[in-house]
Order: structure tokens, then C-alpha cells, then sequence
């Protein structure tokens, strides 16, 4: 090395994230320079926070919360990887364990559940162990999210809000004991950590909190309202403090983690926007983070044209709007969005085909070394390994 060790760090110390991932595949020289770095500094959690956009960033210390010392280096390699995703690396293998009548699947950590149209749900670990196996439901399941769960390797802890039609069902498992919250008369739901935000039958919504009771889970409220008819609610979104409604075409939001929110707290409104065509059937309306709301609408003259509406939610009451055709196929595709207003949803980076089954749910999660989308038809799940080869 030409240059002394104390001057090469102090250069390194003065580099971006991805300069710095280039001195690392130099030699192993390089490399050891810039782990020994690591490991005396916290300029990965510096390149995190400078370089990472923070909506994006708020995502991955959700998925990493409970990561080791290196979390921020791989945060910083998995985002820097996706910016690249014309180089990604995309493996797809077949779950090693048969599942009839699949209906919705969740992943969390460790965790992988699964849910059937029997009512049955399914626990597994991230390399396929059963770790639970029954009946809880005499209907179909229709969706699973994990909640306020423990993604820990030493053992079981975790909570899952199973949706089902009409109802909410928040079961807790220890690895051992099992318990269950029954909420019934439950249209829709959206859920944010320990936090899950419910409308029920009549237009009442509340928003409660999963609290730990001597070891027990239990439901606190921390807020209600009520819409009143002819309004109906479109769709919610829970995320980082903030619950987003979508009330006939009204934006209205509640920040439910402020210690000054009351039950009796109003609504604040955010914006009203415009739909190219009526919002008929709410399950084609999501909201995204709490600044992009996606609508997928049929034109009634013309049944082939199905358009996809994107809504960018700005500061006071602006908002930015594009159209695009939408894609019938039942492949999957994956795009690098850098920014919502130049998205075009035929310039996708990837495109694989699964197999010949239609797809019905997709989840995703974040290790230390790829990102992993678990793809799911009726009959089985695929998982899909996404990397940047030689990154490391």
C-alpha cells in the first residue's frame, strides 16, 4: 500500500456508502481497512442516514430492529443492491413442505404462516419447521400479518392478526401455549407494529394497542370514531405514528402514537383528490406509507381498459397525479421506483415466471445478505432469493 494506513482511513472516512463497498472488494487489504473502520466508527449508520431517503429508511429498521451490530451495513448493502437492480441475482426454489387450499401467507423474522381456506393455520420456521399446526377457524382465512411478534432464533413469541371475512382473530403463541382475541363485525384493518386500526359494521373505527399483561396480550383502545352514512371508507394505512383514511374521496389522518391523542380526537383532513372513474369496489384502493394511494378502476365503456390511478400526497393540500394501463399478467414483476411521478409500470427490471397457477398473495422480507419475496399460488410457495452477487 502506498499511502499510509491513519491517511487511507481518514480519506475513507470522508466516502459515501457505495465508495466505500468498492474499496471493500479491492483486495483483502482494502477490505480489512474498511471493516477495521467499521468496527472503530458508525459510518455505515452515518451512510444510512445521509443516503437513504428516510420513508425508505424507516422500513428497513423495522425489518432489522432486532439485527446484530452489523444491521446498518447490511441495511446500507441491501438498499444500495435494490438501487442496482438491473445487476440483482434472482434465485427461485420450491417450499420443501406441501400446503392444500393456501389461501394467504405472512413473514416475519423467523416466521413463516400460512393460511388456509379450511380455516387452518400454519406456522413454520424460515427453513420450514412446523412449529404450528391447527384449526382455529371454521371459514377461509383471507389475510395474515404479524404483530408486536419476537423474531428472536431462541425461541417462540409471536402474535398474528388473522383476517376472516367479517372478523378479526389476534392469535398469540408461545411455542407451547396458545390464546386468541376475538373482534367481530370487522369490515377492514391495517396494522403497524403493536398497533392495528379496525372498521367495523356501522362505520365505527378504532385504533388499539397489543399490550402485555403478566405474559398475556390484550387489547387497549386508544381511539374511536364513526363515519356516518352516505360516507364509507375506502381504505386505511397505519405507518409511523400516523393512520391515513381515504374516506369517500377525502384524505383525512390521525396521529395515534402522540401522547396527547384522546377517543374524542377529530381527524384532521389532508386533502381531497379526484378519481378518474367511481371508487365502486374498495378492495381496489390502497394506501402506501401515508403519501401514495393506488387505485385500480375499470373504465365502463370499455371493459378490456383497465387503468391503475397513483396519487403522490404532498405537503398542505397538493398532490400529484399519474395514470398508467395495468398488466394482466400473472407473472412477477420487479421494478426499481426512484421516484413515483416517473413511474412507468412497463419498465420493470425483472420479469419471472412462477409457474402456471394464478398468484394470490406476495410477502416480503429483508436477511442480512438478500431480499426475499414469498410468492404463493393455491398449491404452493416459491420463495424468490433477490442479491447482488459479490457484494460482500
Amino acid at each position: 500500500m502506498i499511502l499510509p494506513t491513519e491517511l487511507i482511513e481518514n480519506i475513507l472516512r470522508k466516502c459515501d456508502g457505495k465508495t466505500l463497498l468498492s474499496a471493500r472488494k479491492v483486495d483483502e487489504e482494502w477490505k480489512y481497512l474498511v471493516d477495521y473502520l467499521t468496527q472503530k466508527t458508525r459510518i455505515w449508520e452515518w451512510c444510512c442516514k445521509e443516503e437513504i431517503p428516510k420513508n425508505q429508511l424507516i422500513e428497513y429498521l423495522h425489518s432489522y430492529r432486532n439485527a446484530n451490530r452489523d444491521k446498518w451495513l447490511h441495511i446500507y448493502i441491501n438498499w444500495y443492491s435494490w438501487e442496482s437492480i438491473d445487476q440483482i441475482m434472482c434465485d427461485t426454489i420450491l417450499s420443501p413442505v406441501e400446503v392444500p387450499r393456501i389461501s394467504c401467507i405472512a413473514v416475519s423474522g423467523n416466521f413463516i404462516a400460512v393460511g388456509s381456506q379450511d380455516g387452518r393455520l400454519r406456522i413454520f420456521s424460515s427453513r420450514w419447521n412446523k412449529l404450528f399446526s391447527a384449526r382455529i377457524l371454521a371459514v377461509k382465512i383471507n389475510s395474515l400479518a404479524f404483530i408486536d411478534s419476537d423474531d428472536g432464533e431462541n425461541g417462540v413469541d409471536l402474535c398474528l392478526v388473522v383476517s376472516y371475512n367479517k372478523g378479526l382473530d389476534i392469535f398469540c403463541f408461545d411455542g407451547i401455549n396458545k390464546n386468541q382475541l376475538v373482534i367481530h363485525d370487522v369490515k377492514s384493518h391495517s396494522i403497524y407494529k403493536n398497533y392495528i386500526c379496525y372498521e367495523k359494521v356501522g362505520g365505527r373505527m378504532t385504533i388499539a394497542k397489543l399490550i402485555n399483561i403478566d405474559g398475556r396480550r390484550e387489547l387497549q383502545e386508544i381511539w374511536f370514531s364513526r363515519i356516518y352514512s352516505p360516507s364509507s371508507l375506502s381504505c386505511m394505512k397505519m405507518w409511523e405514528g400516523v393512520c391515513t383514511f381515504l374516506i369517500n374521496n377525502e384524505v383525512k389522518i390521525i396521529e395515534y402514537e402522540s401522547d396527547e391523542v384522546t377517543p374524542m380526537d377529530i381527524m384532521k383532513k389532508k386533502t381531497r383528490i379526484k378519481f378518474n372513474f367511481p371508487l365502486v369496489d374498495s378492495q381496489n384502493t390502497q394506501i402506501l406509507r401515508n403519501d401514495v394511494i393506488i387505485s385500480l378502476c375499470k373504465n365502463e365503456d370499455d371493459v378490456k381498459c383497465d387503468f391503475i390511478e397513483f396519487f403522490i400526497l404532498g405537503k398542505n393540500d397538493k398532490y400529484s397525479k399519474k395514470d398508467v394501463q395495468h398488466l394482466g399478467d400473472i407473472q412477477v414483476y420487479i421494478y426499481h421506483v426512484s421516484c413515483w411521478k416517473n413511474l412507468d409500470i412497463r419498465e420493470y427490471s425483472h420479469k419471472l415466471i412462477i409457474g402456471k397457477h394464478p398468484i394470490i398473495c406476495i410477502d416480503v422480507k429483508e436477511t442480512p445478505t438478500e431480499r426475499k419475496f414469498y410468492v404463493s399460488s393455491k398449491f404452493n410457495i416459491h420463495e424468490i432469493s433477490g442479491f447482488l452477487p459479490n457484494i460482500y
